[in-house]
Order: C-alpha cells, then structure tokens, then sequence
C-alpha cells in the first residue's frame, strides 16, 4: 500500500476531522479486517527472581514457570486493527458541521469483540466542527494515538514495534470521557484533550471483563487493566483525569510532531492476582509521558523512514519511580504491487531494573488493490531482564525489561503479537501470513 492509501486508512480510522471531509449530510460504513496463521516460538525464561517464578516466598524452576514453547494460532490483527465502525456528517451552513463516529474492534479469528469486550471500544463520540475548530466528546482516541497514526508508516498492528512505546500505557490508546479540540491550519494540526477519567479503575492488574486462558475475569477484588470496560467511572477524588496534546507539521513528505500525555493513577493498587484477590506490588499516582517522531518519504523512490521516541514515567508511591524510554524505527519501501517493510526497536527501564526489550521485524506486502492485501511477517523481540529488584508494596522480587513487567501487571490491553507475550530473559519470535481488505 503506498503512503497515500496508508495514510487515509489510518486517518479515516481516526476520522480526524471527519466532518471537514464531506460536502453534503452522509453516513458511511468503514473498517478494515486483518486475520493470519502465525507461528510463535518462546525460548525457556530464566524468572526465578521475579514475579513469574516464585510461589507465595519459594522460586519456581525455570522449566516449570517458563517452559521453552511452540504455538500455531490463527490470531487477528497482525498489520492493521481490525474495526468495525460507522461515522456521519451534517453541513450545518456556514463552515458548521454536526458529526459522530461509532467504531469497534474485531478479532475476526473467533469473532469476538476487541477492547475488553465493548461494542464500540475504539471510538463513540458526537462532535461540532467550526471554523475555529471542531469539538468532540465521548470515547476517543488519545493525542498520543493521532501522533502515531501520523508517522507509522505500517498501521499499529501487533507487529507494529513502531508503537511500542504507546502500549506502555492503555490509555494513551482509546480514551473514556474524553473532549478534545483540534485546529488544522495550512501544514500544522493541534490537538488538546482532556477527560475526567480515561480508564483507571479501582485497582490495576491483568484482569478483563472477559477471563482468558492467561488472566483472569474482572472483579471489585481483582482490579482490572487499564483502559478496561468499567474503569472509567468518574470519583470525587478525580482518579484517572487525563490531559493530553499533539502539534503536528504535515507536508507532502515530510511529517514531525510532538506529543504529551499525563494522567493521574490516584494511589491506586497495581499488582497480580492471586485466587480472586489484587495482590499490590506498587500504588501508582500519576503517569506522564512525551514523544517526538518524524517522517519522510523520498520524492521519486516512495521510501519511507521514520524514527521515534518515547519517554515514560510511572510515579508511584515511595521512592520507586520506573522510566521507560523506547526508540524505534522504520524503513518501508515500495517496488511495484510489494511493499518490503522493516521495524527496530529498543525499549528499557533507565532505572528500577534496567531490563531491555530489543526486536526486528521483517515484512513483505502484495497489494492486489489499495484495500486488498497478502502479507508475510518474520521478526521478533530478546528480552534482558536486568537487576533483580524488590516491589515498593509487596515483597516480591521483580526483573525483566518494560514489556515482559508491564504486560501482566495490566497497563497493556494488546499486547505484541496479538497477545502471545513473552518470557523473561529469553527470545519470543513470530512467523506470520495473512491478507487483509479495507473497506
């Protein structure tokens, strides 16, 4: 798919401005559909030392708490989300336009719905566009998410390393009770946003309002993931307020933006479970985090490249505050129908355990069409565990790089590889083919 077709994918996804791009009153049914067998191979995790391989105070063996595995799934999302959605637009005269957007996610393999299991989790807003911007309340997505769809060249599929930084945190994705402001004039585009509780609930861990094979279902007891299906509730206390903003310059080639999100944790418990009960490993106050990236497509060639960084911080109570800090990068470049695609990525903790998440990814599209493809993806991702560190709330041992910690502690709804995981201090690689149609 070449950057022009991409980029509308992405954009009409978001349906930034959706109301600026139609003439006339219209509803339109959008989506795209992403599904492929894939092969995920696990090298033994060396845990002993950390959350996953210990029972009450006694380690587990390596070979017991993270065997060495093969699986063969067909799993949903390699390239692109999956979605469903419905947005409409009415000229209201005079450079005013009434607009909303109804959008879900998919995963087209069991055909279940994405998004901890809601019917519209991706977006459910109405909004008012003006000639001095346009005005959207509901469920959105986050500036942090806009800035990525921006200079991706691939779409935050869950071989998209490009958006590993994004992931730290659910809620810099999709957003509960959100109202934002955009304003697009000639190459630049701002964004700011607020929400009075983007999804933080009472506790943090990996449990959804559906259990898995891997976490279990959410309760008052257990606490749930961030972003999940009741964690926006809004309290007195203003647990989960969010502030977030994008400014964007845009040209034909050339994209580079900034972006910013904070919200507020309100010392609530973050850990695992244990039968039906939260055990607390930290209590999280706030998280802030920023990200500048650029891209730029060779006039002639059509090669894409574009580089990112991210910079995270979770404060949490007591003197432990873990930084994470990603870079990443891509490189996709066009010959004929194919696309040949290749992503880096370097994630750490700069503190707390210092543990490392590296990968490569490699892909290979054949568009039959702008909506129609096939594809092939091989790549995968080396944790380095780091030192051996002690929780602030609970005394447990923790160690393992941002991804392998971060996952079962519940701040991911999707994680990479379309929620294969990974094992502590070991290689996780995934082999992939798929097609996918946008329409």
């Amino acid at each position: 798919m070449k950057r022009n077709a991409a980029y509308a994918a992405c954009m009409s996804a978001l349906a930034l401005f959706a109301g600026q791009a139609a003439a006339q009153s219209s509803v339109t049914m959008y989506g795209t559909l992403d599904v492929g067998w894939d092969r995920i191979d696990k090298g033994q995790g060396n845990v002993q030392g950390t959350v996953f391989g210990v029972s009450g105070s006694t380690p587990v063996p390596n070979s017991i708490a993270a065997p060495a595995s093969v699986a063969t799934r067909i799993s949903p999302s390699h390239t692109r989300q999956s979605n469903i959605g419905f947005k409409g637009v009415e000229d209201l005269g005079g450079g005013y336009r009434g607009l909303f957007v109804l959008e879900g996610g998919v995963t087209i393999d069991n055909g279940s719905t994405a998004n901890d299991g809601r019917l519209f989790g991706r977006q459910a807003y109405v909004g008012l566009t003006t000639p001095g911007g346009e005005i959207k309340i509901g469920r959105q997505a986050s500036p942090m998410l806009i800035a990525y769809y921006l200079v991706t060249p691939e779409a935050l599929g869950s071989t998209d390393f490009f958006g590993a930084g994004l992931v730290v945190n659910t809620v810099q994705t999709w957003q509960d009770n959100q109202i934002s402001y955009a304003l697009k004039q000639g190459p630049w585009t701002a964004i700011l946003s607020y929400a009075t509780n983007s999804g933080i609930g009472t506790g943090i861990s990996a449990a959804r309002s559906i259990a898995t094979s891997s976490t279990p279902v959410a309760t008052p007891g257990t606490g749930q993931i961030v972003g999940g299906a009741t964690a926006g509730s809004e309290t007195p206390s203003g647990r989960g307020k969010t502030t977030g903003a994008m400014l964007a310059y845009r040209t034909e080639n050339l994209t580079a933006l900034g972006s910013y999100h904070r919200n507020n944790f309100d010392n609530v418990p973050i850990g695992v479970v244990s039968g039906s009960t939260l055990v607390p490993l930290f209590y999280g106050e706030h998280f802030t985090s920023y990200m500048v990236s650029a891209k730029y497509t060779f006039p002639g060639a059509g090669t894409t490249v574009a580089v990112a960084g991210h910079n995270a911080q979770f404060t949490l109570r007591g003197n432990t505050d873990p930084e994470v800090r990603t870079w990443s990068a891509t490189v996709k470049h066009p010959v004929g129908a194919f696309d040949l695609t290749a992503i880096f990525l370097d994630s750490k903790f700069t503190n707390y355990t210092r543990g490392k998440d590296r990968g490569v990814m490699l892909g290979v599209d054949y568009n039959f069409s702008k909506r129609t493809a096939i594809y092939t993806r091989f790549g995968g991702i080396k944790d380095k565990r780091g030192n051996v560190v002690v929780s602030s709330a609970t005394p447990l041992p923790l160690a393992g790089g941002p991804a392998a910690i971060l996952i079962p502690l519940g701040t991911q709804e999707v994680p990479l590889f379309s929620g294969a995981g990974q094992n502590i201090d070991a290689r996780t690689t995934m082999l992939s083919l798929g097609i996918r149609h946008s329409f």
